[in-house]
C-alpha cells in the first residue's frame, strides 16, 4: 500500500469519480432554475469553482449561458473534456474569488458557488472581497447561490469526520474521507480539512496480494469558518438583500443543528455594495 502523493491526484478525473453526478444534478440544478425563476430572466450564468464543470454543462444544457471559473489547471482539463464529451458548448476560465471582474467577466443575472467551493478564500477579509466582486459582475437584481457546509454545526459539535463515502465501478472501489481540525480551538477563522482517497484496483489486486490492489491518496487544505451569520453579514454589507439560508435543495427551512450543508441565496440590491 502506498503512502500520499501530491494534492494534483486527488483532483480532476479523481474527484469526478468520488461524485454520483447523476443524483447530485437531479437534485441540485431543479433547485437552481427555481430560484432563477423567481429572480426573473436569468440568462448569463457564472460558476465560480467550477471544478470538472458538472453544473455548468448541466445549466448551459438548459439553454443557459454559463462561464465556469476555477484556479485549478487540473480541474478546468477535465471541466472542457467533459463539456466536449457532452457536446456542450461552455466557456471555462482559470481565475479565483476576487478575481471576476479582474477576468472581464460579467453582466451576469447569476452567480452560484457550489460544492464548498467558497470556504476556500483566505480569510474573512477575502470573503469580504469575493462578495463584492461577485456583486460587481452582477447586474442590479441579478441572484446569488452559495452552497457550503454547515460550519455553525461544525463548530458546535467540534466534528472530527462526515461519513465516508464509497463508489463501486467495474470491480474498483473508491471510499473518500473527510477529515477536520479547527485552529484555533477556541474561535477558529479557519477549519483544516484533511482529505483522504482510499482507492483498490480490481485488476491489480487480482494477480496476486489483495494489498498491492490499494492505493492513498491525501491533501491537506484550509478552509475560512464561515457560519451562516457571518456569510449574511458579508453579503448584506455588499449589497446583496433578500438573503435565504435552505438546509437542503429541497428549500426546507435551514436548521443550524441539524443540516450538513447550508445554501444560502439573495440579490444584488445595490452598486458597488453601497447605498
Amino acid at each position: 500500500m502506498t503512502e500520499s502523493r501530491p494534492e494534483t491526484a486527488a483532483r480532476g478525473v479523481g474527484y469526478d469519480a468520488m461524485v454520483d453526478w447523476d443524483k447530485r444534478l437531479a437534485r441540485e440544478i431543479p433547485f437552481l432554475v427555481r430560484v432563477f425563476g423567481e429572480a426573473g430572466e436569468v440568462r448569463r450564468v457564472i460558476d465560480v469553482g467550477s471544478g470538472t464543470g458538472r453544473h455548468a454543462i448541466a445549466l448551459a444544457r438548459l439553454g443557459l449561458e454559463v462561464t465556469g471559473v476555477d484556479p485549478g489547471a487540473e480541474m478546468l482539463d477535465r471541466a472542457r473534456a467533459n463539456a466536449e464529451a457532452a457536446g456542450i458548448d461552455v466557456r471555462f476560465v482559470e481565475g479565483g474569488f476576487g478575481d471576476l471582474a479582474g477576468l472581464g467577466l460579467g453582466p451576469a443575472d447569476a452567480v452560484i458557488s457550489t460544492g464548498n467551493a467558497l470556504p476556500h478564500v483566505d480569510g474573512l477579509a477575502a470573503l469580504d472581497a469575493a462578495l463584492r466582486d461577485f456583486a460587481t459582475v452582477l447586474r442590479l437584481g441579478g441572484v446569488i447561490v452559495v452552497h457550503l457546509l454547515n460550519h455553525e454545526r461544525l463548530l458546535e459539535l467540534r466534528t472530527r469526520i462526515l461519513a465516508p463515502v464509497v463508489r463501486d465501478d467495474a470491480g474498483d472501489t473508491v471510499a473518500f474521507l473527510r477529515l477536520f481540525e479547527y485552529d484555533p480551538p477556541e474561535a477558529p477563522e479557519r477549519i483544516w480539512v484533511e482529505f483522504v482517497t482510499a482507492a483498490k484496483d480490481a485488476s491489480v489486486a487480482a494477480v496476486g496480494d489483495p494489498d498491492l490492489g490499494w492505493s492513498v491518496t491525501a491533501h491537506r487544505s484550509a478552509h475560512t469558518a464561515i457560519p451562516f451569520p457571518v456569510l449574511r453579514d458579508a453579503l448584506e454589507r455588499s449589497g446583496f438583500g433578500g438573503v435565504r439560508a435552505h438546509g437542503d435543495h429541497s428549500g426546507k427551512e435551514y436548521e443550524p443543528s441539524r443540516d450538513e450543508s447550508i445554501i444560502v441565496t439573495g440579490r444584488r440590491e445595490r452598486r458597488g455594495g453601497r447605498d
